[in-house]
């Protein structure tokens, strides 16, 4: 039942993330790269989000915790096709694709960063 937690300091280290990253983009090469990055950044506070809405919503519910787990699970599943999805939306505009695949990439940047400070805190 930590979830809520979880996704609640991934969307804020997610959003540190996009501001940086996308200022430094707007600076070095352009709207096309700091907009992308920030899509990709947004892709996944928008869905930690969305998933933080469905567990409040199975709690109300009284749902057992497998029941919220194997839901959680089949959530992140979907989770890679929409990611694919949005990849090839992206190849038809004319943001950079290479840009928002970093902004996809900060989750697993994220997760890492926060399970480093989880050990400094031990």
């Amino acid at each position: 039942m930590t979830f809520p937690h979880y996704a609640k300091r991934m969307n804020q280290y997610i959003l540190v993330i996009a501001v940086i990253g996308a200022g430094i983009l707007l600076a070095w090469q352009g709207w096309a790269y700091a907009i992308a990055w920030g899509l990709g950044c947004l892709f996944h506070i928008f869905f930690f989000s969305l998933m933080l809405v469905k567990f409040n919503q199975w709690q109300r519910d009284k749902r057992e915790v497998d029941f919220i787990g194997r839901r959680l699970v089949v959530f992140t599943m979907l989770r890679f096709i929409l990611e694919i999805a949005s990849c090839a939306a992206v190849i038809f505009t004319p943001l950079n694709i290479l840009a928002y695949l970093g902004g996809l990439l900060t989750l697993p940047a994220a997760t890492l960063g926060e399970r480093l400070v989880g050990l400094i805190k031990e």
